[in-house]
């Protein structure tokens, strides 16, 4: 599982020209299943996300998270994280999880979100999603689970 995070000033999703999800301050996550991947990945991105610091506080940089700053998480589904790129001039795709395999994961992973004490809202899996942020910082963190 591959996750794209980005600290923001306020994100949004929308879906046939209509606003399907909104945050505010907060994270916004392009989340990229690949082959093998299992549950256990999404346990590790949940506890990860709510506890990296990625917000600064009045003492430093970087030393707050999400929960410490009440700030909110915007998921989006993204395959072409999965891409491979070093050869050629076309992606492949090898790497990234089948289809259902994919939407199985993502699904539990909203589960999982509903469980858990953190505020957020989600793209709709394989639909062609139109996102605009307000990236604070700039921040962005790569993490592999």
């Amino acid at each position: 599982m591959q996750a794209l995070v980005q600290r923001v000033s306020s994100a949004e999703i929308s879906i046939d020209d209509l606003l399907h999800a909104k945050i505010n301050c907060g994270l916004l996550a392009f989340i990229c299943f690949e082959l093998g991947d299992s549950v256990a990945a999404i346990d590790k991105f949940i506890s990860k996300i709510s506890s990296f610091c990625f917000f600064d506080d009045d003492s430093s940089i970087l030393s707050s998270n999400l929960k410490e700053i009440e700030g909110e998480l915007m998921i989006v589904s993204q395959f072409t994280l999965a891409a491979v790129t070093k050869k050629g001039n076309k992606a492949s795709f090898h790497k990234a999880a089948n289809t259902n395999d994919a939407r199985a994961l993502y699904n539990e992973l909203i589960v999982r979100l509903d469980g858990s004490s953190i505020n957020y809202q989600s793209g709709r899996f394989g639909a062609d999603m139109n996102v605009s942020l307000v990236n604070n910082g700039p921040v962005t963190f790569s993490f592999n689970f």
